[in-house]
């Protein structure tokens, strides 16, 4: 800004001052001027309010997310995949919508607890007893993009529990056994709790995985 005023540099030795909403200061031999007062923050719309809460619920549901899934590389992998830069940018740009903020999940069925290259199970059928969960699926071929031996693993949220995702690594279970029962940790939990089900695959080196499918008991 320039100065509009006579100020003599050696008027400012002691420090910058400020007349009619102009601040004067001191840089090397020059005068510079600036206002005093910053423009008040732009007030943000109810829209974008909504939107940074639901950003900052995706964020926090990708931490605790994490953990539930331990070294899996299952979002890293698909986001090189795609040329994406970052695991946490897909993992929100497809799991964004299904969250509430301060909720946690509330879309379960479209909720994406993997993603990937291999093809996604084709689940026929659903059964419970208590916290044990039989999950059936077809299994009628065998390539590159579904192979007998990929693993099974199953991620699930507690009804009761939307921002607490889980998984089970279903050791000794693969694609072509076309089910499989988990034993669901009763977590203190009432009995009957609603469970919502993730079933997915991997390969047997963990490069990839295929997306998820869901089913709710």
């Amino acid at each position: 800004m320039e100065n509009t005023l006579s100020i003599p540099v050696a008027l400012l030795a002691q420090g910058s001052i400020r007349i009619d909403g102009i601040t004067y200061y001191r840089h090397g031999n020059k005068v510079r001027a600036c206002k005093s007062r910053r423009s008040p923050k732009k007030t943000r719309t109810e829209g974008e309010e909504e939107s940074s809460s639901r950003f900052t619920e995706a964020r926090k549901m990708w931490r605790i997310y994490r953990r539930a899934i331990g070294d899996l590389p299952i979002w890293k992998l698909m986001a090189k995949e795609m040329g994406i830069n970052k695991s946490d940018s897909l993992f929100h740009s497809q799991n964004g919508g299904c969250f509430r903020p301060g909720e946690g999940v509330w879309a379960f069925p479209t909720f994406r607890f993997s993603t990937g290259t291999l093809d996604a199970p084709v689940i026929t059928g659903v059964t419970r007893e208590g916290w044990s969960v039989t999950l059936n699926w077809e299994n009628d071929i065998d390539c590159p993009k579904a192979s007998v031996s990929d693993q099974v693993y199953v991620g699930y949220f507690y009804g009761t529990l939307p921002r607490a995702p889980q998984m089970i690594t279903c050791f000794n279970s693969f694609r072509g056994d076309g089910k499989v029962t988990v034993d669901i940790p009763a977590a203190k939990q009432p009995e009957g709790t609603p469970l919502h089900l993730y079933l997915f695959f991997g390969n047997k080196d963990t490069t990839r995985f295929s997306p998820s499918v869901y089913a709710g008991v």
